[in-house]
């Protein structure tokens, strides 16, 4: 069912015009369709109505549990860079993260000395935090009231995470007050600016209707947490996180346009090259397919 032509921004209120209707075509949970917004005064683009029963669109592949440490360790060279973000040692200092799915970041940065604590909302990522990465990780869907009890930290990471939050703003307007002075706020999402949504637009595999209801500028990030004072100690859209996206991004994007026999190889193999090099050209902030953003409380 199309959605309504104009309604109100979830962010600033202002007037937000309907930009499309997506399917899922990433995971295929549902045929359905979801209307898409973007505000003309901010910039977000977001689905409006959330869907009801939003668990019902994950699928119970979504976290692809390893079978070890070790398995989960692998490919940590696409992890560092989030602690290079944060740009500060562990040395027991506090760190939350929310939405950590099955925690390799959380992994690193308890190696790296934090003290980690995980708020996630899958039961058997938490079952894997807790039994084997050895974290201690709330179960819930209710983020700011699970931090209510959790008292001040010195970083908290939302690492692909706040695209998928029902009300992102009412928990980044929560974070503030968790933080320690000096503390940091790291944040990872999709980037509505990308060359690739503009191009794509509905088909772009990080839209990922309707799991991510919201993508956010990261302007809109930057104005929302001056009013708190906190400012923007770094950012980039063609850190490594980035880079693994933008490669995902063309292939996985530019094959849904392909009839179903030439979704193989040796098709696909060619489309797998020709997405690294055209990848190349999203390399330059603030164009990649997500950005990082980081932070910090004064």
């Amino acid at each position: 069912m199309k959605g309504a032509d104009n309604i109100a921004c979830t962010q600033c209120g202002g007037m937000a015009t309907l930009l499309f209707e997506a399917r899922d075509i990433h995971r295929k949970v549902t045929d359905e369709s979801f209307a898409y917004y973007r505000c003309g005064n901010c910039g977000l683009v977001f689905v409006w109505p959330v869907p009801a029963n939003l668990a019902r669109y994950y699928p119970p592949n979504y976290h692809p549990i390893p079978r070890s440490l070790e398995e989960l360790l692998q490919g940590k060279q696409h992890e560092d860079f989030k602690l290079q973000a944060i740009g500060q040692a562990g040395r027991g200092r506090r760190l939350l993260e929310i939405g950590p799915s099955y925690g390799r970041f959380a992994a690193l940065a308890k190696r790296a000395g934090f003290d980690v604590r995980a708020i996630e909302m899958d039961p058997n990522c938490c079952r894997f935090l807790e039994n084997v990465v050895g974290i201690p990780v709330y179960l819930s869907a209710d983020v700011r009231g699970t931090l209510a009890g959790l008292g001040r930290f010195d970083v908290i990471a939302l690492w692909h995470s706040l695209e998928h939050l029902p009300d992102p703003w009412n928990v980044l307007d929560a974070l503030p007050a968790h933080l320690e002075r000096g503390g940091s706020v790291a944040i990872a999402t999709p980037n509505p600016q990308s060359s690739q949504f503009r191009l794509f637009g509905s088909h772009w595999v990080h839209l990922d209707a309707p799991r991510h209801l919201t993508l956010i500028p990261h302007t809109v990030l930057e104005s929302r947490l001056a009013k708190y004072r906190m400012r923007r100690a770094h950012f980039s859209s063609r850190d490594q996180g980035a880079l693994d996206c933008n490669h995902l991004g063309w292939f996985a994007s530019s094959m849904t346009f392909l009839p179903r026999w030439m979704q193989r190889k040796p098709f696909t193999s060619v489309a797998w090259r020709l997405s690294r090099v055209f990848a190349k050209l999203d390399e330059r902030d603030p164009y990649g397919s997500t950005y990082t953003i980081v932070f910090s409380k004064p």
